[in-house]
């Protein structure tokens, strides 16, 4: 049985990468897909934010089933808001000792509700490792050392013990001894954002190749592809790329070379979700929904709902979700028609259930384009199936999604896999009443949320959401689908295993009514 090699990359864009390896800019990913195959249009989860992605990659499932909603969401239950971002003040309102707990503890432990890769290959007898992935949930316990600089911070506990494979490094936090392996690397810590960087990733691989240690399965995490685009924009990181190629071409070496490599494992490339470019004009780029919404009650940023709010604003980057505090079809029109005055938004979505007026499906609306609702099965106006087999109805007008259909087959260009990616993430149990999209160029801002000078994403358009997906050395009988999902890595990976997993590789997620 072959091990596995999951590599990703954080905002591996395609647009990017096949022009850089077609100029010689990546002779290591090109060597790999010249002996295996690589797919160009893979495609993201929606919301296509690292978080939620990184679950659905790790668990094969949509955030209804995984339960993480992007990087900042609002959790009535607990009257709580969730953040995960990177917006210093946000972080700073909301206080470093939870943001430290909640993402070392509470993303993985009490958000993520699917068993993870770790999990389900680990509970076969198997050995898993985790080499900076965000996403780490297993059954192994690990005591977490908190730096020092960290440590000393009011609030921020010295220790913590949490839970992931049994091959475990997160940056300076977990590590670095782990089980027989020697990871003994040490970082300059907040200046080498405490070991999660594209280098530290690298030489623990490269040490593991070197002593003959690798498990049957090991996912590592390349983050600074997205650092780098978010500042520079997709096209000028790919300097970031050419040293991600100069990393796997130092682990192939090290594991023997790339035929001895790929005897012994499979392995698979690729990204989270992409990235698109933002405006230069900073005035026209941000989409200030503060004073969009002004005539609203507004909750804070970083701050629970009050009796005087009507509405919770979490912008994502080019995704934001709203939350009612009562929320009727009057409101969600009122706020939605407000929305669509302003012309850098591109759809306004929600699912029929959340007025708690009988309804299926969901809906999209847009400016210029019309509005459509859609549902599961074929009991509708149109009818069709997408690729992977999902029986679609709807009624309105398909321009909203970019919707084509031909022999009975229904196909999004702009917006791939529309219909089970919307349906994918409003059928979360803390999914905002009201979402909205960016079109290209803009990102969503309220108070105390900066906006990214360079790329950005999140949202449902290709270029947000379309990445390769590598395939080299895969066993006879295990191959990409035609039209690959990042959740069709997690099957793909159990396949190589000769574990069977939760979804085949390429069927539809869709709930059929």
């Amino acid at each position: 049985m072959k091990k596995v090699l999951l590599i990703v990359i954080d905002a591996l864009a395609s647009r990017v990468v096949f022009p850089a390896m077609e100029a010689g800019r990546l002779p290591n990913i090109k060597a790999l897909a010249d002996a295996g195959t690589i797919a160009p249009d893979c495609t993201a989860i929606f919301p296509s934010i690292t978080q939620a992605a990184t679950s659905s990659i790790t668990t094969g499932r949509y955030p209804q089933a995984h339960g993480i909603a992007g990087s900042h969401w609002y959790e009535p239950d607990r009257d709580h808001i969730a953040y995960y971002g990177a917006d210093f003040w946000v972080i700073w309102e909301k206080g470093i000792s939870e943001f430290f707990d909640g993402f070392l503890n509470k993303l993985n432990h009490e958000r993520l509700h699917a068993d993870t890769l770790f999990q389900i290959i680990e509970r076969t007898g198997k050995q898993a490792a985790s080499l900076n992935y965000l996403m780490f949930r297993g059954d192994r316990r690990h005591k977490v050392n908190v730096p020092l600089l960290l440590s000393i911070l009011p609030g921020v506990p010295f220790s913590e013990e949490i839970y992931g494979p049994a091959l475990f490094r997160l940056g300076d936090f977990v590590g670095p001894d782990l089980d027989g392996v020697d990871l003994s690397i040490s970082t300059k810590g907040p200046f080498e954002k405490f070991g999660f960087e594209d280098k530290y990733t690298a030489q623990n691989l490269i040490k593991m190749a070197e002593q003959r240690k690798l498990p049957d399965f090991t996912i590592t995490y390349f983050p600074d592809n997205d650092f780098d685009s978010h500042e520079r924009g997709p096209k000028q990181a790919v300097t970031t790329l050419e040293q991600v190629d100069s990393y796997l071409g130092e682990f192939i070496a090290a594991a023997g070379g790339q035929e001895a490599l790929l005897t012994e494992c499979c392995i698979l490339v690729t990204g989270d979700h992409s990235q698109t470019d933002i405006l230069a004009d900073a005035s026209q780029a941000g989409i200030d929904l503060d004073a969009i919404l002004s005539e609203f009650d507004v909750s804070k940023a970083g701050t629970p709902m009050t009796e005087d709010d009507q509405i919770v604003i979490c912008p994502d980057m080019r995704i934001a979700t709203i939350y009612f505090r009562r929320p009727t079809t009057e409101r969600i029109t009122r706020v939605s028609t407000r929305l669509l005055e302003d012309p850098r938004i591109d759809q306004v979505l929600w699912a029929s259930a959340i007025t708690g007026e009988d309804g299926r499906g969901y809906y999209v609306t847009t400016r210029d384009r019309g509005g459509l609702h859609f549902w599961p099965g074929d009991d509708g106006p149109h009818t069709a199936a997408d690729p992977q087999g999902g029986t679609w109805s709807w009624d309105g007008d398909l321009r909203a999604v970019d919707g084509q259909v031909q022999d009975g087959v229904i196909t999004f260009p702009t917006y791939p896999n529309a219909f089970e990616r919307i349906a994918g993430v409003l059928e979360l149990e803390q999914s905002g009443d009201l979402w909205m999209t960016a079109h290209p160029g803009h990102e969503f801002l309220i108070s105390g949320v900066e906006l990214h000078p360079g790329g950005s994403h999140g949202s449902l358009h290709r270029d947000d959401s379309t990445m390769p997906l590598l395939l080299a050395g895969a066993p006879e009988g295990v191959t990409l689908p035609a039209h690959p999902r990042t959740v069709d890595v997690a099957p793909l990976c159990l396949n190589v295993l000769g574990i069977e997993p939760p979804y085949a590789v390429g069927a539809s997620h869709v709930r059929q009514e």
